[in-house]
Protein backbone atom coordinates (compact mmCIF):
# COMPACT_ATOMS: atom_id res chain seq x y z
CA UNK A 1 0.00 0.00 0.00
CA UNK A 2 2.92 2.39 0.60
CA UNK A 3 3.55 2.71 -3.15
CA UNK A 4 -0.08 3.48 -4.03
CA UNK A 5 -0.72 7.19 -4.30
CA UNK A 6 -4.30 8.43 -4.00
CA UNK A 7 -6.11 5.13 -4.60
CA UNK A 8 -6.24 3.55 -1.15
CA UNK A 9 -10.05 3.41 -1.29
CA UNK A 10 -10.02 1.59 -4.64
CA UNK A 11 -7.44 -0.88 -3.38
CA UNK A 12 -9.45 -1.43 -0.21
CA UNK A 13 -12.62 -2.25 -2.17
CA UNK A 14 -10.74 -4.76 -4.30
CA UNK A 15 -9.24 -6.37 -1.22
CA UNK A 16 -12.66 -6.57 0.49
CA UNK A 17 -14.22 -8.16 -2.62
CA UNK A 18 -11.49 -10.80 -2.72
CA UNK A 19 -11.84 -11.55 1.01
CA UNK A 20 -15.62 -11.99 0.60
CA UNK A 21 -15.17 -14.20 -2.49
CA UNK A 22 -17.05 -11.61 -4.57
CA UNK A 23 -14.23 -10.62 -6.92
CA UNK A 24 -15.35 -10.54 -10.59
CA UNK A 25 -13.28 -12.63 -12.99
CA UNK A 26 -12.60 -9.61 -15.23
CA UNK A 27 -12.01 -5.96 -14.31
CA UNK A 28 -11.70 -2.87 -16.49
CA UNK A 29 -9.48 -0.23 -14.89
CA UNK A 30 -10.29 3.08 -16.60
CA UNK A 31 -9.20 6.63 -15.89
CA UNK A 32 -6.80 9.36 -16.97
CA UNK A 33 -3.34 8.45 -18.25
CA UNK A 34 -0.61 8.24 -15.62
CA UNK A 35 -2.72 8.20 -12.44
CA UNK A 36 -1.52 4.79 -11.21
CA UNK A 37 -3.87 2.20 -12.69
CA UNK A 38 -1.08 -0.25 -13.52
CA UNK A 39 0.51 0.28 -10.11
CA UNK A 40 -2.73 -0.71 -8.38
CA UNK A 41 -3.26 -3.67 -10.73
CA UNK A 42 0.25 -5.00 -10.11
CA UNK A 43 0.06 -4.47 -6.34
CA UNK A 44 -3.30 -6.24 -6.16
CA UNK A 45 -2.02 -9.13 -8.28
CA UNK A 46 0.97 -9.45 -5.95
CA UNK A 47 -1.32 -9.64 -2.92
CA UNK A 48 -3.61 -12.23 -4.52
CA UNK A 49 -0.80 -14.45 -5.81
CA UNK A 50 1.88 -14.13 -3.14
CA UNK A 51 -0.04 -13.13 -0.01
CA UNK A 52 2.33 -12.87 2.93
CA UNK A 53 4.73 -15.52 1.61
CA UNK A 54 8.13 -13.77 1.42
CA UNK A 55 9.54 -16.26 -1.10
CA UNK A 56 6.53 -15.88 -3.40
CA UNK A 57 6.70 -12.09 -3.11
CA UNK A 58 10.39 -12.08 -3.96
CA UNK A 59 9.69 -14.20 -7.04
CA UNK A 60 6.86 -11.86 -8.07
CA UNK A 61 9.08 -8.80 -7.60
CA UNK A 62 11.80 -10.34 -9.81
CA UNK A 63 9.25 -10.73 -12.62
CA UNK A 64 9.60 -14.50 -12.40
CA UNK A 65 6.22 -15.68 -11.08
CA UNK A 66 4.48 -18.16 -13.37
CA UNK A 67 1.01 -17.14 -12.11
CA UNK A 68 1.29 -13.53 -13.30
CA UNK A 69 1.44 -12.08 -16.81
CA UNK A 70 1.62 -8.38 -17.68
CA UNK A 71 1.27 -7.23 -21.28
CA UNK A 72 3.30 -4.02 -21.58
CA UNK A 73 4.20 -1.64 -24.43
CA UNK A 74 7.99 -1.59 -24.83
CA UNK A 75 7.90 2.02 -26.06
CA UNK A 76 5.87 3.37 -23.15
CA UNK A 77 7.99 5.05 -20.42
CA UNK A 78 8.50 2.65 -17.54
CA UNK A 79 8.42 4.12 -14.01
CA UNK A 80 11.36 2.61 -12.13
CA UNK A 81 11.85 3.13 -8.40
CA UNK A 82 15.58 3.28 -7.86
CA UNK A 83 15.40 1.11 -4.76
CA UNK A 84 14.12 -1.77 -6.91
CA UNK A 85 17.35 -1.76 -8.94
CA UNK A 86 19.72 -1.50 -5.99
CA UNK A 87 21.63 -4.60 -4.91
CA UNK A 88 23.96 -5.34 -1.98
CA UNK A 89 26.87 -4.68 -4.34
CA UNK A 90 25.17 -1.87 -6.30
CA UNK A 91 24.50 1.40 -4.45
CA UNK A 92 22.85 4.46 -5.94
CA UNK A 93 26.09 5.94 -7.29
CA UNK A 94 26.80 2.67 -9.15
CA UNK A 95 23.22 2.65 -10.44
CA UNK A 96 23.54 6.20 -11.76
CA UNK A 97 26.89 5.35 -13.36
CA UNK A 98 25.22 2.39 -15.09
CA UNK A 99 22.37 4.64 -16.21
CA UNK A 100 24.87 7.10 -17.70
CA UNK A 101 26.56 4.35 -19.72
CA UNK A 102 23.20 3.13 -21.04
CA UNK A 103 22.23 6.69 -22.00
CA UNK A 104 25.52 7.26 -23.81
CA UNK A 105 25.15 3.93 -25.62
CA UNK A 106 21.63 4.85 -26.75
CA UNK A 107 19.77 2.27 -24.68
CA UNK A 108 17.66 4.54 -22.44
CA UNK A 109 16.67 8.10 -21.57
CA UNK A 110 14.50 9.67 -18.88
CA UNK A 111 16.77 9.52 -15.83
CA UNK A 112 15.92 12.12 -13.16
CA UNK A 113 18.98 14.18 -12.29
CA UNK A 114 17.69 16.52 -9.59
CA UNK A 115 17.06 14.05 -6.77
CA UNK A 116 18.62 11.12 -4.97
CA UNK A 117 17.35 8.33 -2.78
CA UNK A 118 15.79 4.89 -3.08
CA UNK A 119 12.27 6.35 -3.53
CA UNK A 120 13.14 8.50 -6.55
CA UNK A 121 11.27 7.33 -9.65
CA UNK A 122 12.95 7.43 -13.05
CA UNK A 123 10.68 7.47 -16.11
CA UNK A 124 12.83 5.22 -18.25
CA UNK A 125 12.29 5.39 -22.00
CA UNK A 126 13.77 2.27 -23.63
CA UNK A 127 15.15 2.21 -27.16
CA UNK A 128 13.26 -0.71 -28.76
CA UNK A 129 15.88 -1.22 -31.48
CA UNK A 130 17.93 -3.40 -29.10
CA UNK A 131 15.06 -5.85 -28.79
CA UNK A 132 13.17 -6.11 -32.08
CA UNK A 133 12.97 -9.11 -34.35
CA UNK A 134 10.67 -9.93 -37.24
CA UNK A 135 7.56 -7.78 -37.70
CA UNK A 136 8.84 -5.42 -35.03
CA UNK A 137 8.09 -7.96 -32.28
CA UNK A 138 10.48 -8.10 -29.29
CA UNK A 139 12.56 -11.27 -29.26
CA UNK A 140 14.66 -12.56 -26.38
CA UNK A 141 17.48 -13.74 -28.65
CA UNK A 142 17.78 -10.27 -30.20
CA UNK A 143 18.07 -8.81 -26.71
CA UNK A 144 20.75 -11.36 -25.78
CA UNK A 145 22.83 -10.38 -28.81
CA UNK A 146 22.45 -6.70 -27.92
CA UNK A 147 23.43 -7.39 -24.29
CA UNK A 148 26.45 -9.39 -25.44
CA UNK A 149 27.52 -6.45 -27.60
CA UNK A 150 27.07 -4.09 -24.66
CA UNK A 151 29.13 -6.40 -22.47
CA UNK A 152 32.00 -6.38 -24.96
CA UNK A 153 32.07 -2.59 -25.11
CA UNK A 154 35.06 -1.06 -23.36
CA UNK A 155 32.81 1.73 -22.08
CA UNK A 156 30.44 -0.68 -20.37
CA UNK A 157 30.40 -2.27 -16.92
CA UNK A 158 28.78 -5.28 -15.29
CA UNK A 159 26.31 -2.92 -13.59
CA UNK A 160 25.26 -1.39 -16.91
CA UNK A 161 24.62 -4.84 -18.40
CA UNK A 162 22.71 -5.98 -15.32
CA UNK A 163 20.55 -2.85 -15.31
CA UNK A 164 19.83 -3.19 -19.03
CA UNK A 165 18.76 -6.79 -18.52
CA UNK A 166 16.36 -5.78 -15.75
CA UNK A 167 14.89 -2.93 -17.81
CA UNK A 168 14.44 -4.87 -21.05
CA UNK A 169 14.09 -8.55 -20.24
CA UNK A 170 10.50 -9.80 -20.22
CA UNK A 171 11.33 -12.55 -17.73
CA UNK A 172 8.51 -14.94 -16.92
CA UNK A 173 5.89 -12.40 -15.95
CA UNK A 174 5.94 -9.89 -18.81
CA UNK A 175 5.04 -10.08 -22.49
CA UNK A 176 6.33 -7.00 -24.29
CA UNK A 177 4.78 -5.57 -27.41
CA UNK A 178 5.47 -2.52 -29.52
CA UNK A 179 2.72 0.04 -30.18
CA UNK A 180 0.02 -2.56 -30.91
CA UNK A 181 -0.75 -5.79 -29.08
CA UNK A 182 -1.32 -8.37 -31.82
CA UNK A 183 -3.07 -11.71 -31.85
CA UNK A 184 0.21 -13.65 -31.93
CA UNK A 185 0.89 -12.64 -28.33
CA UNK A 186 -2.67 -13.48 -27.24
CA UNK A 187 -3.05 -16.96 -28.69
CA UNK A 188 0.56 -17.97 -29.31
CA UNK A 189 0.14 -18.49 -33.04
CA UNK A 190 2.94 -17.62 -35.48
CA UNK A 191 5.63 -15.49 -33.88
CA UNK A 192 3.79 -15.70 -30.57
CA UNK A 193 5.00 -19.26 -30.00
CA UNK A 194 8.19 -17.76 -28.56
CA UNK A 195 6.35 -16.01 -25.73
CA UNK A 196 4.11 -16.69 -22.81
CA UNK A 197 0.53 -15.74 -23.56
CA UNK A 198 -2.93 -15.92 -22.06
CA UNK A 199 -3.38 -19.49 -23.15
CA UNK A 200 -0.14 -20.73 -21.59
CA UNK A 201 -0.74 -19.09 -18.22
CA UNK A 202 -4.30 -20.39 -18.03
CA UNK A 203 -3.09 -23.91 -18.83
CA UNK A 204 -0.56 -23.71 -16.01
CA UNK A 205 -1.67 -25.45 -12.84
CA UNK A 206 -2.47 -22.80 -10.24
CA UNK A 207 -2.06 -25.10 -7.24
CA UNK A 208 -5.24 -23.68 -5.82
CA UNK A 209 -3.94 -20.12 -5.95
CA UNK A 210 -4.75 -17.16 -8.18
CA UNK A 211 -3.58 -16.53 -11.73
CA UNK A 212 -3.67 -12.91 -12.90
CA UNK A 213 -3.31 -11.45 -16.41
CA UNK A 214 -2.98 -7.67 -16.77
CA UNK A 215 -3.28 -5.99 -20.18
CA UNK A 216 -1.82 -2.49 -19.94
CA UNK A 217 -3.17 -0.01 -22.51
CA UNK A 218 -5.81 -2.53 -23.55
CA UNK A 219 -7.02 -0.16 -26.27
CA UNK A 220 -3.79 -0.99 -28.14
CA UNK A 221 -5.01 -4.54 -28.83
CA UNK A 222 -5.64 -5.10 -32.51
CA UNK A 223 -9.18 -6.10 -33.48
CA UNK A 224 -8.02 -9.68 -34.02
CA UNK A 225 -6.33 -9.78 -30.59
CA UNK A 226 -9.35 -8.35 -28.83
CA UNK A 227 -11.70 -10.81 -30.51
CA UNK A 228 -9.38 -13.66 -29.53
CA UNK A 229 -9.45 -12.41 -25.95
CA UNK A 230 -13.28 -12.33 -25.74
CA UNK A 231 -13.72 -16.06 -25.12
CA UNK A 232 -11.25 -15.92 -22.24
CA UNK A 233 -13.07 -12.94 -20.76
CA UNK A 234 -16.34 -14.82 -20.91
CA UNK A 235 -15.29 -18.13 -19.37
CA UNK A 236 -11.91 -18.02 -17.61
CA UNK A 237 -10.87 -20.93 -15.37
CA UNK A 238 -11.56 -20.69 -11.61
CA UNK A 239 -9.28 -18.45 -9.51
CA UNK A 240 -8.36 -16.40 -12.58
CA UNK A 241 -8.43 -12.60 -12.67
CA UNK A 242 -8.15 -10.64 -15.92
CA UNK A 243 -7.49 -6.89 -15.64
CA UNK A 244 -7.73 -4.59 -18.66
CA UNK A 245 -6.21 -1.13 -18.18
CA UNK A 246 -7.12 1.79 -20.42
CA UNK A 247 -7.45 5.54 -20.61
CA UNK A 248 -9.68 5.10 -23.67
CA UNK A 249 -12.47 2.68 -22.68
CA UNK A 250 -14.68 3.61 -25.63
CA UNK A 251 -11.95 2.35 -27.97
CA UNK A 252 -12.66 -1.18 -26.75
CA UNK A 253 -15.41 -3.32 -28.23
CA UNK A 254 -18.74 -3.05 -26.42
CA UNK A 255 -18.63 -6.83 -25.98
CA UNK A 256 -15.29 -6.48 -24.19
CA UNK A 257 -16.59 -3.78 -21.88
CA UNK A 258 -19.75 -5.74 -21.07
CA UNK A 259 -17.70 -8.70 -19.83
CA UNK A 260 -15.76 -6.62 -17.29
CA UNK A 261 -16.66 -4.95 -14.03
CA UNK A 262 -15.62 -1.30 -14.30
CA UNK A 263 -13.23 0.24 -11.78
CA UNK A 264 -12.92 4.00 -12.33
CA UNK A 265 -9.78 5.85 -11.25
CA UNK A 266 -9.86 9.57 -10.51
CA UNK A 267 -7.03 12.03 -10.93
CA UNK A 268 -4.63 12.40 -8.01
CA UNK A 269 -5.53 15.35 -5.76
CA UNK A 270 -3.30 18.42 -5.88
CA UNK A 271 -2.36 17.94 -2.23
CA UNK A 272 -1.28 14.31 -2.70
CA UNK A 273 0.57 15.11 -5.91
CA UNK A 274 2.36 18.05 -4.30
CA UNK A 275 3.53 15.92 -1.37
CA UNK A 276 4.71 13.22 -3.75
CA UNK A 277 6.74 15.68 -5.83
CA UNK A 278 8.44 16.84 -2.65
CA UNK A 279 9.86 13.32 -2.28
CA UNK A 280 11.19 13.48 -5.85
CA UNK A 281 13.52 16.42 -5.28
CA UNK A 282 11.22 19.09 -6.75
CA UNK A 283 11.68 22.53 -5.20
CA UNK A 284 8.77 24.17 -3.38
CA UNK A 285 8.46 26.99 -5.95
CA UNK A 286 8.23 24.47 -8.80
CA UNK A 287 5.54 22.29 -7.27
CA UNK A 288 2.44 24.52 -7.87
CA UNK A 289 2.93 24.96 -11.65
CA UNK A 290 3.86 21.28 -12.10
CA UNK A 291 0.77 20.18 -10.18
CA UNK A 292 -1.40 22.52 -12.26
CA UNK A 293 0.09 21.35 -15.56
CA UNK A 294 -0.01 17.65 -14.62
CA UNK A 295 -3.78 17.61 -14.24
CA UNK A 296 -3.73 14.97 -11.52
CA UNK A 297 -1.40 12.59 -13.42
CA UNK A 298 1.63 11.25 -11.58
CA UNK A 299 3.24 10.30 -14.89
CA UNK A 300 2.79 13.79 -16.32
CA UNK A 301 4.14 15.35 -13.12
CA UNK A 302 7.25 13.15 -13.24
CA UNK A 303 7.72 14.08 -16.88
CA UNK A 304 7.62 17.80 -16.02
CA UNK A 305 9.85 17.76 -12.95
CA UNK A 306 13.12 18.01 -14.87
CA UNK A 307 12.04 21.00 -16.97
CA UNK A 308 13.13 24.55 -16.23
CA UNK A 309 9.65 25.92 -15.56
CA UNK A 310 11.03 29.00 -13.80
CA UNK A 311 12.47 30.53 -16.98
CA UNK A 312 9.34 29.61 -18.93
CA UNK A 313 7.14 31.18 -16.26
CA UNK A 314 9.28 34.33 -16.34
CA UNK A 315 8.76 34.52 -20.09
CA UNK A 316 4.98 34.31 -19.61
CA UNK A 317 5.30 37.16 -17.11
CA UNK A 318 7.18 39.19 -19.76
CA UNK A 319 4.66 38.62 -22.54
CA UNK A 320 1.48 39.26 -20.51
CA UNK A 321 1.86 43.09 -20.39
CA UNK A 322 2.15 43.18 -24.20
CA UNK A 323 -0.95 40.99 -24.43
CA UNK A 324 -2.83 43.29 -22.07
CA UNK A 325 -1.74 46.28 -24.16
CA UNK A 326 -2.93 44.64 -27.38
CA UNK A 327 0.54 45.03 -28.92
CA UNK A 328 0.30 42.22 -31.49
CA UNK A 329 3.66 43.00 -33.06
CA UNK A 330 5.50 42.77 -29.75
CA UNK A 331 3.63 39.62 -28.71
CA UNK A 332 4.44 37.85 -31.98
CA UNK A 333 8.04 39.01 -31.77
CA UNK A 334 8.49 37.71 -28.21
CA UNK A 335 6.78 34.37 -28.84
CA UNK A 336 8.55 33.88 -32.18
CA UNK A 337 11.94 34.56 -30.65
CA UNK A 338 11.26 32.18 -27.78
CA UNK A 339 10.22 29.35 -30.08
CA UNK A 340 13.14 30.05 -32.43
CA UNK A 341 15.58 29.76 -29.55
CA UNK A 342 14.03 26.46 -28.52
CA UNK A 343 14.01 25.23 -32.13
CA UNK A 344 17.75 25.91 -32.38
CA UNK A 345 18.40 23.67 -29.37
CA UNK A 346 15.82 21.03 -30.19
CA UNK A 347 17.11 17.68 -31.41
CA UNK A 348 13.82 16.75 -33.07
CA UNK A 349 10.71 18.36 -34.46
CA UNK A 350 8.75 16.78 -31.63
CA UNK A 351 10.90 18.65 -29.11
CA UNK A 352 9.70 21.98 -30.53
CA UNK A 353 6.10 20.73 -30.37
CA UNK A 354 6.60 19.84 -26.71
CA UNK A 355 8.02 23.31 -26.02
CA UNK A 356 5.07 24.99 -27.73
CA UNK A 357 2.69 22.85 -25.66
CA UNK A 358 4.37 23.82 -22.40
CA UNK A 359 4.26 27.50 -23.38
CA UNK A 360 0.56 27.28 -24.24
CA UNK A 361 -0.26 25.39 -21.05
CA UNK A 362 1.58 27.98 -18.93
CA UNK A 363 -0.30 30.73 -20.77
CA UNK A 364 -3.55 28.91 -20.06
CA UNK A 365 -2.69 28.82 -16.34
CA UNK A 366 -1.90 32.55 -16.40
CA UNK A 367 -5.13 33.40 -18.24
CA UNK A 368 -7.04 31.26 -15.72
CA UNK A 369 -5.41 33.24 -12.87
CA UNK A 370 -6.33 36.53 -14.57
CA UNK A 371 -9.96 35.45 -15.00
CA UNK A 372 -10.20 34.40 -11.35
CA UNK A 373 -8.43 37.57 -10.14
CA UNK A 374 -11.00 39.64 -12.03
CA UNK A 375 -13.71 38.10 -9.89
CA UNK A 376 -11.99 37.34 -6.56
CA UNK A 377 -9.52 39.84 -5.20
CA UNK A 378 -7.39 37.50 -3.08
CA UNK A 379 -7.61 34.31 -5.15
CA UNK A 380 -4.47 32.13 -5.05
CA UNK A 381 -2.44 31.96 -8.27
CA UNK A 382 -1.51 28.55 -9.71
CA UNK A 383 0.60 29.83 -12.60
CA UNK A 384 3.65 30.56 -10.48
CA UNK A 385 3.37 34.31 -11.20
CA UNK A 386 3.33 36.97 -8.49
CA UNK A 387 -0.31 37.28 -7.27
CA UNK A 388 -0.03 41.08 -6.94
CA UNK A 389 1.20 41.33 -10.55
CA UNK A 390 -1.69 39.10 -11.65
CA UNK A 391 -4.18 41.47 -9.99
CA UNK A 392 -2.59 44.50 -11.69
CA UNK A 393 -2.77 42.89 -15.13
CA UNK A 394 -6.30 41.57 -14.56
CA UNK A 395 -7.57 45.12 -14.09
CA UNK A 396 -6.29 46.19 -17.52
CA UNK A 397 -8.84 44.18 -19.54
CA UNK A 398 -12.46 43.08 -19.05
CA UNK A 399 -12.86 39.57 -17.56
CA UNK A 400 -14.55 38.37 -20.76
CA UNK A 401 -11.42 39.23 -22.74
CA UNK A 402 -9.23 37.13 -20.44
CA UNK A 403 -11.80 34.33 -20.71
CA UNK A 404 -11.62 34.54 -24.50
CA UNK A 405 -7.83 34.27 -24.41
CA UNK A 406 -8.08 31.23 -22.14
CA UNK A 407 -10.60 29.55 -24.45
CA UNK A 408 -8.51 30.27 -27.55
CA UNK A 409 -5.45 28.81 -25.83
CA UNK A 410 -7.35 25.54 -25.45
CA UNK A 411 -8.06 25.62 -29.20
CA UNK A 412 -4.36 26.19 -29.89
CA UNK A 413 -3.52 23.11 -27.81
CA UNK A 414 -6.01 21.11 -29.87
CA UNK A 415 -4.35 22.45 -33.02
CA UNK A 416 -1.03 21.07 -31.78
CA UNK A 417 -2.63 17.67 -31.24
CA UNK A 418 -3.86 17.87 -34.85
CA UNK A 419 -0.21 18.37 -35.95
CA UNK A 420 -0.51 22.06 -36.82
CA UNK A 421 2.95 23.66 -37.09
CA UNK A 422 3.86 24.70 -33.49
CA UNK A 423 4.76 28.30 -34.30
CA UNK A 424 1.61 28.71 -36.41
CA UNK A 425 -0.57 27.37 -33.57
CA UNK A 426 0.90 29.92 -31.14
CA UNK A 427 0.69 32.83 -33.59
CA UNK A 428 -2.92 31.96 -34.49
CA UNK A 429 -3.85 32.21 -30.82
CA UNK A 430 -2.66 35.79 -30.58
CA UNK A 431 -3.78 36.88 -34.04
CA UNK A 432 -7.34 35.70 -33.47
CA UNK A 433 -7.86 36.40 -29.77
CA UNK A 434 -5.66 39.38 -28.94
CA UNK A 435 -7.59 42.57 -28.19
CA UNK A 436 -5.52 44.67 -30.62
CA UNK A 437 -5.02 48.21 -29.40
CA UNK A 438 -7.00 47.53 -26.25
CA UNK A 439 -5.35 50.40 -24.41
CA UNK A 440 -4.67 52.70 -27.20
Amino acid sequence: MSGILGHAAVFGRLRDAAAADRLPHALLFSGPEGVGKRTVATAFARELIAGEDSEQRARFDRGAHASFLLYSDLEKPRPIRRGDLLEPERDESALLAGYEILQNEGWISGVATQASGADVIDLIVRNPDNFLGRKGIPFADVLERSLASLQRSRKSTADAVGIARRLFSPGTSTALYRRNLGIELINGKGDGEYFRNVGTILRTASGGGWRVVVVDDAHKMTDAAENAFLKTLEEPPPSTLLILITSEPLSLLSTTRSRCARVVFDSITAEDLGRFLGTQGVGASQIPPIVALAGGSVGAALDLRGLDLESRTRFVGEILPAIAAGDLGKVLGLSGRRLSEEAAGAETRDALRVEARILLELLALAFRDLVVASAVAQAPAISGLDPSRIRELAALLPPRTWEGLFERTEIALSDLDAHVEPRLAVEALFAEALPVGALG
